[in-house]
């Protein structure tokens, strides 16, 4: 008698950007084979080091916000990002509301596309990046 599956393997189909399990635990954290490698990209769990990053990542910024709001209420600097400038105008509020909801985006979509050259590259350059402009910024309380 022939041994044939019943049901369709699962492998064959690649693991969906957000899927059942992207929230309550799936079971792909890695791909881990080479021929997968180059197809598919998401998985449905993530690493403590990425939720570290995103972590440090969300800190830095509203970090950055508040450096930046302190330094424009004392007029030692203004704000350069034209549509965070904008949004300024509305108020503080606004202003922090945006900049972190902007940043949570930006980071939700990073850690779906994790495995991603790009976004392997980009996380830790944007680390450095925002620690730059922290420093920058205390500096700036200093003069």
């Amino acid at each position: 008698m022939e041994n044939s599956r019943v049901i369709t393997d699962r492998r064959k189909q690649p693991t969906p950007i957000v899927s059942r399990y992207t929230f309550s635990g799936g079971q792909r954290k890695i791909v881990r084979r080479s021929p997968d490698k180059q197809k598919h990209l998401f998985v449905d769990l993530y690493s403590t080091r990425l939720l570290l990053i995103v972590i440090a990542l969300l800190l830095l910024s509203c970090t950055d916000a508040f450096f930046t709001l302190a330094l424009i209420n004392k007029e030692v600097a203004y704000e350069a990002n034209p549509i965070m400038a904008s949004v300024l105008s509305y108020g503080v509020l606004p202003f922090n509301i945006v900049k972190f909801t902007m940043t949570a985006f930006a980071l939700i979509v990073l850690c779906l596309f994790k495995n991603a050259k790009i976004t392997r590259i980009s996380m830790p350059v944007l680390i450095k990046i925002y620690i730059a402009i922290v420093a920058y910024e205390l500096y700036l309380f200093t003069i």
